[in-house]
């Protein structure tokens, strides 16, 4: 058995015209899928919820797939306001760029938050913004290499070890 990418995100939104806007309109991802789902007992039971039900978009972006879903039942929770990176579970996800500036100009532009003008990390330029329903993306350019992550991991693990001694 091999896992061989991740196939896509799922995102649970509470107005899907909302976040389409975002998504299609201003990332720019392309809708590939939008269908009306009603209950049935293998979705419900596939997502553990009793009848299940909703309109799920799925978005191509780049090799994988960005899922929507608004659920008409069970409608679920708002993420709490103060929600943030060091929140236990997922806690982001990230799209990869060309322009991260041009993105994050675009981004709040249309009225969404950043939590700072993209920053030179190194391995990425990136920043975090939020979604329509608060949820943390992290928008970026990626410059690490197979070759670089290796170096800094074994430094890393150098490090941790020499800590130990």
């Amino acid at each position: 058995m091999t896992i061989t990418r991740v196939n896509h995100t799922g995102i649970s939104v509470s107005d899907m015209h909302r976040s389409l806007t975002f998504y299609r309109d201003l990332l720019e991802l392309d809708v590939i899928f939008d269908s009306d789902v009603p209950g049935n007992e293998r979705l419900s039971s596939v997502v553990g919820m009793a009848n299940a039900r909703g309109r799920v978009v799925w978005l191509r972006a780049g090799d994988t797939m960005i899922e929507l879903w608004q659920w008409d039942n069970p409608v679920g929770r708002a993420l709490a306001s103060d929600y943030n990176p060091s929140d236990k579970g997922v806690t982001h996800f990230a799209l990869q760029t060309d322009n991260v500036d041009e993105l994050y100009r675009n981004v709040t532009d249309a009225g969404y938050h950043a939590n700072t003008t993209p920053q030179d990390l190194g391995l990425h330029k990136t920043t975090y913004i939020k979604g329509p329903d608060g949820e943390i993306i992290e928008i970026l350019e990626d410059r690490a290499t197979d070759e670089w992550l290796r170096e800094l991991t074994e430094a890393s693990m150098a490090a941790r070890a020499k800590e130990a001694e």
